[in-house]
């Protein structure tokens, strides 16, 4: 993904970010670049209630590459288990 990513508040320039920084909105919505550079996001479902947390990267057997979930605890800890795993 490259450019900017807009959420409820605003917009993030995703393609600025550098390997292990993080950029949070408002509401909590998070986007990063991984250790190996991949862009990882933590957004609200827009569907259904709950989070949905990816990475732009192919799926690995041991880490998933994308999460949905209802719980703010467990979307963040998948946002970090991504960040650092991909």
């Amino acid at each position: 993904m490259v450019g900017a990513v807009g959420y409820n508040e605003g917009m993030t320039n995703v393609a600025s970010l550098q390997p292990g920084q993080v950029e949070s909105s408002d509401n909590g919505e998070r986007f990063g670049r991984s250790r190996g550079g991949h862009l990882v996001q933590l957004r609200r479902r827009k569907s259904e209630p709950g989070f949905v947390v990816t990475v732009d990267a192919e799926p690995r057997e041991d880490v998933p590459a994308e999460l949905l979930t209802h719980e703010w605890a467990a979307a963040n800890a998948a946002f970090g288990r991504l960040m650092r795993e991909y």
